[in-house]
C-alpha cells in the first residue's frame, strides 16, 4: 500500500535535518514524510554525508524555501496530503515579562503561512501542520531524559553510566532549567533577568559546570574522578552534530508529550489524528 506523502519543511540544524522524518514516523506513521528541504545531512546507507555544510536556515528564511519550492514544484506538491514546517521557536513569541509565549500572536503567524501556503498551490483545503520546538530540541530531549541523555554515553561510561544519569540529570534540573522551568514548564524556558539563554549552549557548558561542582548528590569519589576525566578530555561532551542525531533517533514523543504540554502535545495529537 503507498502512503499519502506529507512534503517536510526542516530547521536547518544538524540534529534536525537528518532524522527529523523518522520520529515524524513514529507520531504517525501512516504517511510518507518526504524531507523537502534541506538535504538531509545523513545518506541512504546510515552514513552523514561528506563534506555537508549547515546553513541553520529557520524563522521567516525557512518559509521562504518552503514558498520556493512550492512555486518551482506547484503540480508535485498539490498532490501531497499535507505540509508540515519544523522549527525552532528560540526567543520568538514571548510575552513581555518573559513567563511564556504569546500564543495568540504564534496561531495568527501560523495562519497567516498557511493561507500563504494554500494560494501558491491552490488548494485551500491543504492541511499546514506547524511542529515548532519550544525552545529548541533540547527540550524534547530533557523531557525523554532516559532515552537521550540518559542513554547517549552509556558506550563511554558502562556501568557508571546509570550513576552520571541521575546526577548530571539533578545538575540540569537545579542549575540549568531550574525550579522554574523544570519539569512541565520547560517549554518557555529562556528568559533569567530578562537575558535569554540559549538551552542547547547551556546544556553545552554544563558538562564542565557538572565536573567541577561539588554536591551531595554526588557521592561516588570514583566514579567522579573517572567521569570528570572523561570531561575534561572532551571525550564526554553535548554535540548537535553527534549526540543531538542519536538522541532525536532514540526519542519518544508519547514521553516528550508528557513534559512538553503547552505545544508539542497539541501538535503531536493533531498530526497523530490526522487522516488523508
Amino acid at each position: 500500500m503507498v502512503k499519502p506523502k506529507i512534503a517536510c519543511y526542516i530547521t536547518g540544524g544538524w540534529t534536525e535535518c537528518g532524522y527529523m522524518t523518522k520520529f515524524l514516523e513514529k507520531i504517525n506513521d501512516r504517511y510518507d514524510y518526504r524531507q523537502r528541504f534541506p538535504q538531509k545531512n545523513i545518506g541512504k546507507k546510515g552514513k552523514a554525508r561528506k563534506d555537508y555544510k549547515v546553513a541553520g536556515t529557520t524563522g521567516a528564511a525557512l518559509v521562504r524555501e518552503a514558498c520556493g519550492d512550492m512555486r518551482r514544484h506547484p503540480e508535485v506538491l498539490r498532490e501531497y496530503s499535507g505540509i508540515l514546517i519544523e522549527d525552532d521557536l528560540d526567543d520568538q513569541y514571548f510575552l513581555p515579562d518573559g513567563t511564556g509565549r504569546d500564543h495568540e500572536k504564534i496561531e495568527v503567524r501560523k495562519a497567516e503561512i498557511t493561507a500563504q501556503f494554500r494560494s501558491l498551490l491552490g488548494r485551500e483545503d491543504m492541511p499546514v501542520i506547524f511542529l515548532y520546538a519550544l525552545p529548541e530540541i533540547e527540550a524534547w530531549f530533557c523531557a525523554d531524559w532516559e532515552n537521550t541523555f540518559g542513554a547517549e554515553y552509556g558506550g563511554k561510561l558502562s556501568e557508571m553510566n546509570a550513576y552520571f544519569s541521575i546526577t548530571f540529570k539533578k545538575y540540569v534540573d537545579q542549575y540549568v532549567l531550574t525550579e522554574r522551568f523544570s519539569g512541565g514548564n520547560i517549554e518557555n524556558y529562556g528568559f533569567f533577568n530578562g537575558q535569554y539563554k540559549k538551552l542547547s549552549e547551556e546544556l553545552m557548558g554544563a558538562f564542565q559546570e557538572y565536573s567541577c561542582q561539588s554536591e551531595d548528590f554526588k557521592s561516588n569519589e570514583l566514579y567522579n574522578k573517572k567521569i570528570n576525566g572523561l570531561i575534561r578530555n572532551n571525550e564526554l561532551r553535548y554535540s548537535k552534530k553527534v549526540e543531538g542525531i542519536n538522541m532525536l533517533r532514540r526519542l519518544r514523543p508519547e514521553t516528550v508529550a508528557t513534559s512538553c504540554g503547552h505545544y508539542f502535545a497539541r501538535v503531536c495529537n493533531g498530526l497523530r489524528d490526522l487522516h488523508s
